[in-house]
């Protein structure tokens, strides 16, 4: 129990300098590119609180960082970036942001699936979990693209209630297992196999990861 509680105590300091270095790192590269900055702004005494998320899983830690990033911190005190495999886009289907609408207490995404496989589409279903600022899961729905033949295209719209669009840090990509397309059917889909063949288009409009 004391080893279990000292890993995990080592785990939390490792994440904590880990997006400690990363906000430094990016800090850093805004002061140096910006020329109207004062040469004694640099060196201010201003602080920023940073908010983690923090999950034990059967790998190791799971910590989600302020920009999005999923670092898993492993037992052996190693650490990788969780992040799936994505083919070029020219031999992938597509996914892109369209449109971020705000109704209310309501965020709305539209997303748009360009089929690039050389087979038809007949059924992806896509999971979409949206973060807060503070990054924790506020919600998670599917979607789903159906029928798309190659060079064809589908658009969506997730809804997501009780959230505003100026209150989502971003959004994952995730399962879209058992999906039925090329050699590919709902019974015979390795985990991952699917979601790796869906390209995320980067987007000015909101932050999409896999």
């Amino acid at each position: 129990m004391n080893k279990y509680i000292k890993d995990f105590s080592f785990k939390i300091a490792a994440a904590v300098l880990l997006v400690s270095l990363n906000v430094s790192a990016e800090t850093a590269t805004d002061i140096e590119t910006d020329p109207s900055t004062p040469a004694d702004a640099a060196g201010g005494d201003d602080s920023e609180t940073v908010t983690v998320k923090v999950t034990r899983t059967k790998e190791g830690v799971e910590v989600v960082t302020p920009n999005g990033r999923h670092i898993l911190l492993k037992d052996d005190h190693t650490w990788e970036y969780l992040e799936v495999e994505q083919l070029p886009a020219s031999e992938s289907a597509v996914l892109a942001v369209v449109n971020v609408k705000e109704l209310g207490n309501t965020c709305d995404i539209g997303f748009r699936l360009t089929n690039n496989l050389p087979y038809m589409i007949k059924s992806l279903v896509p999971r979409f979990s949206v973060y807060t600022r503070d990054q924790q899961v506020f919600e998670t729905r599917s979607k789903s693209f159906n029928s798309i033949k190659p060079t064809g295209s589908q658009y969506r719209k997730v809804r997501f209630i009780g959230i505003t669009c100026a209150n989502i840090s971003h959004l994952k990509l995730h399962g879209a297992d058992r999906c039925t397309m090329g050699p590919f059917t709902k019974f015979d889909s390795g985990e991952g196999e699917c979601l790796k063949r869906i390209y995320v288009q980067e987007s000015d409009l909101i932050k999409v990861i896999k």
